[in-house]
């Protein structure tokens, strides 16, 4: 027998077992002496260890993939660990089962967990991650409401009603979970998941505001008695309720970033419901016959963009063009300005407002950053409008074939609350063309040139002569391909 295999066989002998993460020592059935009645302790103890695992699941799996939302999920983790909520309450520890992104092994638990987790590796716009975090967890409250958790939590808490723990229980559910059970119009694509987002979390801070100081009281002092208290366990792998009460008020610090989530699900409030499925003949209706001058794979294109991939690069060729884009993007909320991004991926989406127009959000991915271009597009007396609703502006819209089957779409004249403006020197025009490629495959290129073109003779000498502004500013190039679920 080989030295190194006796020397493992002695140390095996020597060392003491190591109990399971799960297997309660003296230390966590003491915990329990405070909360229960002592047949209810082991049970306690089992469930609260089931807790701590749980949170410290939840640290490492948002340690590779973090967003706004995690630091919610996260205070909430920590808040209930230290709470010992669901030691107290079977049904309230089934729930945090099933509000878990991952497994025991660390897994996300759904495809819409493992979307949000390849986002997070990808080190996608933190935007995208809160959006893909809020659809993971839209499910997870459906299948949580499926198995009917909130009710069976209800009827194990009256039986309990004279227990300060259990009032503390309730209001940790009204709060929490029972603020967010609004979610059906947000699962069928009916309401932007922010949305619902935003009521839930503007609802929960109004029930904390008005019944919840015994809540975060509890809260505080759990925290500072495991601040104070030695631990007294060994080390099992499990988030300590000291690193809880750490953790607790360092998410409560980060989870005010939620608020921008909030901010913007309150503006899509009337964004419509998802449209992918859907078409628009813009094109039908605008150009009549001669629609079929126009590629058919153009023509799609424009009935509804959300059916296809695209990629977006953005030229500046001047120094004002680059400040100006940049002024704007930060000022509005909408637009791009880095033209050294090279080609970027991009996602089209499309939602049908209440009138059955096209609302149209293109964004960008850029270098961490999510841009966006937020419109809709209508048809009035057979003329194209893009109307951007939070300004209160509507561009129309030229539009006509070119040669070889493509489309022409120009900016003429911009309305201000149905007043039409002065003539701009700016003019924007989109012009789309189809390209076979060597494979075979059709590719569809979109040119968005942002053009100084003065109406006038005394306007173009201005412009060109005496300012020497060249004509062709900027351009935003798209390449499109159809999707391959839409084939």
């Amino acid at each position: 027998m080989a030295p190194s295999d006796t020397l493992r066989r002695v140390t095996a002998l020597e060392a003491p077992p190591v109990p399971p993460p799960d297997a309660p020592l003296p230390c966590d059935l003491a915990d329990a002496v405070r909360f229960v009645a002592a047949p209810d302790r082991l049970d306690f103890a089992r469930r609260q260890l089931r807790s701590r695992r749980r949170l410290q699941l939840l640290i490492t799996f948002y340690a590779g993939a973090p967003c706004r939302m995690a630091s919610v999920h996260l205070l909430a983790g920590h808040a209930i660990t230290l709470g010992r909520f669901c030691g107290v309450s079977a049904t309230f520890d089934a729930i945090g089962e099933e509000l878990m992104p991952v497994d025991d092994a660390g897994t996300p638990r759904s495809p819409a967990w493992i979307a949000y987790a390849e986002a997070g590796a990808a080190k996608r716009p933190v935007d995208v991650r809160d959006e893909l975090w809020l659809a993971a967890h839209v499910e997870d409250n459906e299948r949580l409401r499926a198995k009917r958790l909130d009710v069976a939590f209800a009827a194990e808490a009256e039986r309990h009603p004279a227990e300060p723990i259990w009032g503390l229980l309730r209001q940790h559910m009204d709060v929490t979970v029972g603020a967010r059970l609004v979610d059906r119009s947000a699962l069928a694509g009916l309401v932007a998941h922010e949305t619902v987002l935003a009521d839930g979390l503007l609802a929960a801070l109004g029930r904390l505001v008005r019944t919840g100081w015994l809540l975060i009281a509890r809260y505080v002092v759990e925290a500072a008695r495991a601040v104070v208290t030695p631990a007294r366990e060994p080390e099992r792998g499990l988030a300590s309720y000291r690193r809880a009460a750490l953790g607790l008020a360092y998410h409560f610090v980060t989870a005010w970033g939620a608020a921008r989530v909030v901010r913007r699900g309150l503006r899509q409030r009337q964004r419509g419901r998802e449209g992918t499925g859907d078409t628009w003949p813009l094109l039908d209706e605008v150009l009549g016959e001669r629609a079929s001058e126009v590629h058919p794979m153009i023509r799609d294109f424009y009935e509804n963009p959300a059916r296809f991939s695209v990629k977006a690069a953005l030229e500046l060729h001047t120094l004002p063009a680059r400040l100006w884009s940049r002024v704007a993007t930060l000022l509005v909320g909408q637009g791009l300005y880095e033209a050294d991004a090279g080609e970027v991926d991009a996602r089209f989406r499309v939602f049908r407002r209440a009138d059955g127009s096209m609302h149209f959000v293109r964004e960008l991915y850029c270098r961490g950053a999510l841009r966006v271009f937020d419109s809709d597009f209508v048809v009035r007396e057979s003329k194209l409008y893009e109307v951007f609703v939070d300004m209160g502006v509507s561009v129309e819209m030229d539009v006509q074939p070119l040669p070889g089957r493509g489309l022409s779409i120009r900016g003429v004249n911009v309305y201000r609350r149905g007043l039409r403006l002065p003539p701009v020197w700016l003019k924007v025009v989109f012009e789309s063309r189809v390209i076979e490629l060597p494979d075979g495959e059709e590719e569809l290129h979109i040119d968005g040139h942002l053009r100084m073109q003065p109406d006038g003779p005394v306007g173009r000498f201005l412009a060109h002569k005496v300012l020497r502004r060249p004509e062709e500013l900027g351009c935003i190039h798209y390449r499109a391909r159809r999707a391959a679920d839409s084939m």
